[in-house]
């Protein structure tokens, strides 16, 4: 059973050492649905990692057989580090301090030496899932829902899921997740100043899709660097997926790539922002690999220089104690927001320590700042 830790990742590094620095508050209740946990990559078969999220630390470890676990990183029976101590064996992650061992939903499956099994000896577990070279977790009261806007993504022939960059921002959830809908940002940031508008799609239940477009001349290529209009469809409030529509209206055609963006919070002040990418194959692998691959390759890159302009403002930035509106901050936002705070479960309680969301504008007018 012995095996060699993985090396921590950059930002394993950095959560590490903002999670002895500790914190202050309540972890805020969060909108039910999926959320990031780690690229599948990331966690090799037979691998144990501590993970920290909604300010609770948990074990994520791969079976031999390639199942995911995520369960309470303290253990039942005497509270040893199970993301630390802990060794996968066969199908069940083996607690380091009295060896025993527990299946990927957190039950205790033997206990050396013992004839029974105590009914409490249970770990807290999540479910999770993988989806386009993504495990996620959920949260919430309800059962897990499938990810109906990734679905695409399961066609392994004709898609290559690639992995993006992990940011860790000093900021709660709710500001870092919301500037996707923020249309007008999107002219500083992604594009050469043309101003864009958002048009909504669809905002009902757990549903919530806008189109973002130019403002002016919908014809101008260059207004933005891959095409002139993005649809972007909520599968949860905390995960963004981002297609290409050529015209005004659908064409019915295969996404030729999607931009898979999540936030998932760890603790008050503190959130990771990450990105993947999904990326529809030329023709089959055979005899098309090599230009699949450069074709994917060349993608990735385009795609990431666009998001690096968005990555020093999302790890530095922070909630104004009231929000300041103005004319050109579209409707989206304020969408958006009614939108996370529907999804999430009546009667969630604050978990371990908060800041406060922003208090919705409402109605009111918007305001020009002086």
């Amino acid at each position: 059973m012995t095996q060699r830790r993985p090396r921590p990742r950059p930002y394993d590094r950095e959560l590490e050492s903002l999670r002895l620095l500790g914190g202050n508050g309540r972890q805020e209740p969060c909108p039910t649905g999926w959320y990031f946990a780690r690229f599948s990559k990331h966690l090799r078969p037979g691998q144990v990692v501590p993970v920290t999220y909604m300010s609770r630390q948990y074990a994520l470890f791969r079976t031999r057989g390639g199942a995911v676990g995520m369960i309470d990183s303290q253990c039942c029976h005497m509270g040893a580090d199970l993301s630390r101590c802990g060794k996968v064996r066969e199908e069940r992650l083996v607690c380091g301090f009295h060896a025993w061992e527990f299946g990927a939903d957190g039950v205790c499956r033997k206990i050396p030496g013992a004839d029974r099994i105590p009914a409490r000896a249970v770990q807290h577990s999540l479910p999770t899932t993988e989806l386009a070279g993504v495990i996620w977790f959920w949260h919430g009261p309800s059962a897990p829902e499938p990810m109906t806007e990734l679905g695409f993504a399961e066609d392994r022939r004709r898609h290559l899921c690639l992995t993006g960059e992990v940011l860790v921002c000093h900021a709660d959830l709710l500001p870092i997740g919301e500037h996707v809908t923020d249309a007008s940002h999107w002219p500083y940031t992604h594009s050469n100043g043309h101003p864009m508008v958002s048009v909504p799609l669809r905002d009902e239940g757990r549903h919530f899709s806008f189109r973002i477009q130019p403002a002016a001349d919908a014809d101008d290529l260059r207004i933005h660097r891959f095409r002139p209009r993005v649809v972007v469809s909520m599968t949860n409030p905390t995960t963004a997926v981002v297609t290409q529509q050529p015209g005004p209206e659908p064409d019915g055609k295969p996404h030729r790539m999607a931009f898979v963006a999540a936030v998932s919070p760890v603790r008050p002040g503190v959130t990771i922002a990450t990105w993947a990418l999904v990326v529809r194959k030329l023709g089959p692998d055979w005899p098309l690999w090599p230009v699949n691959r450069l074709w994917a390759a060349f993608l990735w890159r385009l795609v990431r220089r666009n998001h690096h302009a968005d990555f020093d403002i999302l790890r530095w930035m922070r909630p104004v104690a009231k929000d300041l509106w103005s004319v050109t901050d579209g409707p989206t936002v304020r969408a958006y927001r009614r939108f996370y705070r529907r999804n999430i479960a009546e009667g969630c309680t604050p978990v371990g320590t908060f800041s406060p969301i922003p208090q919705d504008p409402g109605a009111p007018p918007p305001v020009h700042p002086s």
